[in-house]
């Protein structure tokens, strides 16, 4: 294992390319484009979604950011106690891995200019050393057990309704990109191409391919295969127009050897780069008979693969378990760039559709890893379980810089009397978040100050709205809502001063309720609509409403323009669904897409989270500032808990099953007398790491 103990410095930090990342760019290019599309094929997605618990999800969705804790190892840098008592020194050092490769290997017959044998990478980009991401304490084996709450329509990595959570997770463990954005730094780092480069106009890539990758029949994974996977994303028979859209940007790669290939595209644009690296590489010999034969042929059907897991077909049990399991076969298990990654001999998927069901599940142990939705569930019922008391199951709060999303009361600015920035403002006076949190969510969640929550993206100078009925009352007046009628509400120019407030789940109304109530005492009346999700979700896209409850995931990268580009403030079924408008917006919008200095992008969008948040588009509320998990007590992870950017989902990749660990937990399992040892409840590395880097 070739890993070099060396601690990170602030131009690491410089050189990050945005506040958060959760696992690949091609879920962003799909996330980006969509935003472009109807929205039938999202309705019932966003219903299933909202049933469960519309007001918790949303909170705890977008959790996000800092991080520290553990012990230092002898010659680690130790951050400064805060002086409190709850953090007695953390080590922040995370040491150096390196991608190994061979400049001989390949086919003797391709030329070294062409990427084969004595290939220099001369003129080429690449970065092979970098922090590792996992723990050279790391063992492999075991199992871990989670849950879904439905079967997923398909197994396939492409093409019609393919984006479910499984196959999220299936991708990042079974495929793997030509060029991946490093997990904890964001700089680009090779997977399947060693090098890289891009031409001065910026309208051209070219990649040089690893002569040593291979499918898991043996064979070399080449730049055939890459052009192949760029001709299934663009051919409309797979029914996915968002990958043909976004792939569509680009023209049709040009092989240049086995181990060589380039591609222009259509417009200058720093994201065409992110899209085409991340694209997950499937085999020629499976995917060159056209979409329509793809969809039928491996609908349930897993590709062959070049990562480190694969779905086998003895794996499937229709409607009750999938599984993923481990390759002792593949390719790079050796490469010291994924030293402590990919430890989980088999990760095991059981179908539970109910929360509450799976819950019990968890209790009795048929389920290893759960992620703790309610806060009620957290702060009351997880503390008196006898198994959470003895220590056998661990709750856990690892704080990431996962990306946060934007979640509150969207307001329509286009709407009579909305269209004023002082009644807006008003709105935010009167949303109580402090007694909310205290009241609702046991002090679980935290007032978002920013559209760019967290991270290097928000701006600092963003005033905080804090619940104040008397600034309320003096903004409402300034806009002329002197008047009153015998209700108590104001008027003005004969109108009441009253809007419509649609919501999609009666778990809201407790706080909702909260916040009428308070704009009742300052002369503003609110009617509560229930609508159901599909219904609210389509008048929020035609913009047909005044205020609506609603929450919006964070993506990998800021993408400005789909939410507060002019350009979609009066057309239908986009993500401006309040009618932003700002001239300075558009024109920052139009320098981030073409902007490549990684600095610039920091202050443009520090910049537009500034303005935007300065027009109140919004009433905002809360976010998780932690993934909150809870696990029996058989895991082992790195110091930092889980990678930079990941949230719950995927921060169990660095994990692995600890066999001391294991053989504690089943005898205390038989012995009620045994208690075990477990982790501090609270990771908060990132923390002391970023206030290391400057940030």
């Amino acid at each position: 294992m070739k890993i070099i103990h060396r601690p990170l410095t602030l131009s690491l930090l410089l050189l990050t390319a945005t506040c958060g990342y959760q696992g690949d760019p091609e879920r962003l290019a799909q996330t980006n484009t969509e935003e472009f599309q109807k929205v039938a094929d999202e309705l019932k997605e966003t219903a299933e979604i909202l049933r469960e618990s519309a007001e918790e999800l949303r909170l705890a969705a977008a959790e996000v950011r800092e991080a520290a804790r553990y012990r230092p190892a002898a010659g680690e840098v130790i951050a400064p106690d805060a002086g409190d008592g709850s953090n007695p020194g953390v080590s922040i050092d995370i040491p150096t891995a390196r991608y190994e490769w061979d400049p001989m290997a390949g086919d003797p017959d391709v030329p070294a200019e062409l990427g084969g044998p004595g290939f220099t990478g001369e003129g080429w980009e690449s970065r092979f050393e970098f922090p590792a991401m996992g723990s050279d304490e790391a063992v492999k084996g075991g199992s871990i057990t989670r849950y879904l709450s439905d079967w997923p329509a398909n197994i396939r990595q492409a093409g019609q309704d393919w984006n479910t959570a499984f196959n999220y997770m299936a991708k990042d463990l079974c495929t793997m990109r030509l060029v991946n954005p490093h997990a904890i730094t964001l700089e680009y780092i090779p997977e399947l191409a060693t090098h890289w480069k891009i031409s001065e106009d910026k309208m051209t890539y070219w990649y040089r391919m690893n002569p040593e990758a291979r499918w898991s029949d043996g064979s070399g994974v080449t730049a055939h295969d890459v052009h192949a996977t760029w001709k299934l994303r663009t051919d409309p028979t797979i029914l996915e127009p968002s990958s043909v859209v976004t792939y569509g940007k680009m023209n049709e790669p040009e092989v240049l050897s086995k181990y060589m290939i380039k591609v222009t595209v259509n417009e200058e644009s720093w994201k065409n780069f992110l899209y085409f690296s991340g694209m997950s590489i499937l085999p020629a010999k499976e995917i060159s008979n056209g979409g329509k034969q793809f969809l039928e042929e491996f609908n349930f059907k897993f590709n062959m693969t070049c990562g480190p897991y694969d779905v086998r077909e003895e794996d499937i049990n229709t409607g009750k378990s999938i599984s993923i399991h481990r390759r002792e076969d593949w390719w790079a298990k050796d490469n010291p760039a994924y030293v402590g990654l990919y430890n989980f001999d088999e990760y095991r998927f059981i179908i539970v559709k109910d929360l509450n069901l799976a819950f019990e599940k968890f209790k009795k142990g048929e389920i290893d890893y759960y992620w703790v939705l309610k806060a009620e569930w957290w702060a009351v019922h997880i503390p008196e379980l006898e198994p959470v008391k003895r220590g056998l199951i661990v709750p856990h709060k690892i704080f990431t810089d996962a990306p946060v999303g934007t979640a509150g009361i969207a307001i329509n600015m286009n709407k009579p009397d909305l269209d004023d920035v002082r009644v807006r403002k008003a709105l935010n006076h009167l949303n109580n978040r402090k007694l909310k949190a205290e009241k609702l969510y046991y002090n679980e969640y935290l007032p978002l100050e920013s559209y760019y929550q967290g991270g290097l993206y928000q701006n600092p100078d963003n005033e905080r709205i804090q619940f104040d009925l008397e600034a309320a009352v003096q903004l409402l007046e300034e806009a002329g809502w002197t008047e009153f009628d015998d209700e108590g509400y104001r008027r003005k120019s004969g109108r009441q001063l009253r809007f419509t407030l649609t919501y999609r789940s009666k778990l809201q109304e407790r706080s909702l309720t909260i916040f009428q109530e308070d704009c009742r005492k300052a002369g503003v009346k609110i009617d509560l609509q229930l609508l159901t999700p599909p219904s609210a979700w389509k008048n929020l896209r035609a913009k047909e409403y005044e205020l609506m409850s609603t929450a919006w995931g964070a993506l990998i990268f800021p993408n400005p323009e789909t939410t507060f580009h002019s350009r979609y403030a009066n057309e239908p079924d986009n993500n401006n669904v309040t009618g932003f408008v700002d001239a300075r917006v558009d024109e920052l919008c139009i320098e981030y897409d073409q902007c490549y200095d990684v600095t610039r992008r920091i202050e443009i969008i520090k910049e537009v989270d500034g303005i935007v948040f300065s027009k109140h588009p919004y009433v905002l509320e809360h976010f998780g500032p932690a993934q909150r998990v809870a696990f029996w007590n058989k895991f082992s992870m790195p110091d930092f808990g889980g990678l930079r950017f990941k949230d719950r989902e995927d921060m169990m990749f660095t994990w692995w099953v600890d066999p001391e660990k294991e053989a504690a937990l089943e005898a205390a399992k038989n012995d009620p007398s045994i208690t075990l040892d477990t982790l501090p409840i609270e990771n908060r590395f990132w923390e002391a790491w970023n206030a290391a880097q400057g940030r």
